[in-house]
């Protein structure tokens, strides 16, 4: 089993990835999802990105947290919705799109693992995962 650190700096560079796309390259974005590109629309990836590297950033200075903390437990709390959330609406657009892009495939399987992987640790006692 993986331990908290490793989780958090994977899950830190999975997400700074999708910000950096976001921010930098937002029409590209805008064509993985086959959606017609607008200066609005842009304006809102860019934005999202900024949430990204904001989740991301906040995942890699808290590498070090305890999940029992009382830091730890919110952190972990918000990682988890955010992936569970996000794993549920990536699964129901591919499946409504027939599952139209390799990049949006894996990011539903990185959301789902990171889903499940936030999972063990808000409701498993870390002192069962983290053993060496």
């Amino acid at each position: 089993m993986m331990n908290t650190r490793v989780v958090q700096i994977v899950s830190s560079i999975f997400l700074g990835i999708i910000a950096l796309f976001c921010t930098f390259l937002p029409d590209e974005v805008l064509t993985i999802f086959h959606i017609t590109e607008s200066q609005y629309l842009i304006l809102i990836i860019q934005i999202l990105g900024a949430l990204y590297f904001g989740f991301a950033i906040t995942n890699w200075m808290a590498k070090a947290i305890l999940i029992g903390g009382i830091y730890g437990k919110a952190l972990y709390l918000g990682n988890f919705v955010h992936f569970l959330v996000g794993t549920l609406v990536l699964l129901r657009w591919n499946m409504k799109n027939e599952f139209p892009s390799t990049i949006l495939i894996i990011m539903l399987i990185g959301y789902i693992i990171f889903a499940g992987l936030y999972a063990l640790y808000l409701f498993v006692n870390p002192r069962f995962l983290d053993k060496k």
